[in-house]
């Protein structure tokens, strides 16, 4: 037999394209934080485009939400996903703290 609190429910069939639409959504919003945040670290914007990429992660973290809501993520899921969030507005912090480290231990 067995667990019932292994069955997940089904996904609904007007389900299907909200959860399409947000996990694409995910990708080009976390691309267009990743792409802002690097061009205002190099100086290719100025520093106040920096709350804009603070948005578009915000609105991938939002369409992480929705995508595991409507799909009825298990609990672990619901876990990565949070941490799949974290790691998207922490990694491109630590890459640049890194390069700066490096670039100050390496002058030209």
């Amino acid at each position: 037999m067995i667990d019932p609190s292994v069955i997940r429910p089904e996904i609904a069939l007007g389900d299907f394209l909200p959860i399409f639409v947000s996990s694409a959504l995910v990708l080009v919003f976390g691309g267009f934080y990743v792409g802002i945040y690097t061009a205002v670290k190099v100086k290719m914007l100025k520093p106040w485009f920096i709350a804009l990429a603070y948005m578009f992660w915000l609105l991938t973290a939002y369409c992480l939400y929705l995508m595991g809501s409507l799909m009825h993520v298990g609990e672990f899921t619901a876990k990565a996903l949070v941490v799949a969030a974290i790691g998207l507005i922490l990694l491109p912090h630590a890459v640049y703290y890194m390069q700066d480290q490096v670039h100050k231990k390496n002058e030209h």
